[in-house]
């Protein structure tokens, strides 16, 4: 069936992108809304699993699903406020690169991978190239999710 290996094809996507960027959480999340949605979670600590719901407002993709482009941040405990939300308390993430996903035209969701060890250096060019190719080809692979 066609709609499982897209979602197989997506957890292979978040391993690969936790390795790459050094990270323990990649998520796929659906955005309808104010409703952030995991759709795939690859995680080395099972805090997050797929089918949960959270506000919008208390994610960090709320950034980069607004704005429309990838947003990076390491030492997010000394980023600016808008970064933070009511999940740090529980999950300290200390570094975050998220992308939008988009969907003819319009943002559907967001692709992102954090990691609650510190970063010492930032993203460069090519870990946000990665994520743009990441998000391109899960953007097609989404064609078929609800």
């Amino acid at each position: 069936m066609r709609v499982n290996h897209n979602r197989d094809r997506v957890d292979d996507l978040l391993v690969i992108g936790n390795r790459e960027f050094g990270t323990t959480l990649g998520v796929l999340a659906r955005i309808d809304g104010d409703v952030y949605e995991l759709s795939a979670v690859q995680s080395n600590s099972g805090a997050y699993v797929a089918g949960e719901k959270y506000a919008l407002g208390d994610s960090y993709c709320r950034r980069v699903f607004e704005s429309r482009e990838i947003v990076s941040q390491t030492a997010l405990p000394k980023a600016p406020l808008e970064l933070h939300h009511p999940l740090y308390r529980s999950l300290p993430l200390e570094c975050f690169i998220g992308a939008p996903i988009m969907r003819s035209g319009k943002p559907w969701g967001c692709l992102d991978f954090s990691s609650m060890a510190q970063r010492d250096i930032p993203f460069g060019a090519q870990e946000i190239d990665l994520i743009e190719s990441l998000a391109n080809e899960i953007s097609q692979l989404t064609s078929e999710f609800p």
